[in-house]
């Protein structure tokens, strides 16, 4: 899967916000992958927070790889919900058929 590097940095951004985007992008790509390989391994599926956990990645570096995993049909919405440790339900993501090919 591909990273736009446009979609990594705001339309007129500065230099300095184009080069952070590029720094970030080989990593960002890895922490991908990383999603998706441990929803591969959990057949049940995972919120965000416990990726977050599972990774010892920040929480807020997940969601957006989430996001980006959904759009390109990698991972989905299992329809369940769990409360995480703010009491609030979380979405149980789960990868697709097309994620697990995607592994291959």
């Amino acid at each position: 899967m591909e990273v736009e590097l446009k979609k990594m940095h705001h339309r007129d951004a500065a230099d300095t916000e184009i080069a952070a985007a590029k720094s970030i992008v080989p990593r960002v790509t890895g922490l991908r992958k990383k999603v998706l390989h441990e929803l591969a391994r959990h057949e049940e599926g995972a919120t965000g927070e416990e990726l977050a956990q599972i990774l010892d990645s920040w929480l807020y570096s997940v969601k957006p790889r989430i996001s980006e995993l959904t759009r390109g049909k990698l991972v989905e919405d299992s329809g369940l919900r769990k409360k995480n440790s703010r009491n609030r339900q979380e979405i149980i993501w789960r990868i697709t058929k097309k994620g697990r090919k995607f592994l291959l």
